[in-house]
């Protein structure tokens, strides 16, 4: 699929991260996110799965890795999909 091929993307008309993503996270997550923000990590998008919980990726500042951000606050760097 080439850049400005949109035929697969199902994400049309929805914001990578939504606009009340604080609200969205649990307490321990925004507790995490406001410490790894301050060694420059921010979230890169939130996955939402139907029927599943909302997964949100994180990004560091070099953006080479990406990692999960726990409901419990824990940070996974074991991604079981890949980042386009």
């Amino acid at each position: 699929m080439d850049a400005t091929d949109t035929s697969n993307e199902r994400r049309i008309g929805v914001d990578a991260i939504p606009k009340d993503i604080k609200a969205r996270l649990t307490e321990l997550q925004r507790h995490a996110l406001a410490q790894l923000q301050g060694f420059g990590w921010a979230i890169k998008f939130v996955r939402r799965p139907l029927f599943q919980d909302q997964i949100v990726i994180l990004v560091d500042p070099s953006g080479e890795q990406h990692a999960i951000l726990r409901e419990d606050g824990s940070i996974d760097r074991e991604l079981d999909f890949t980042i386009r």
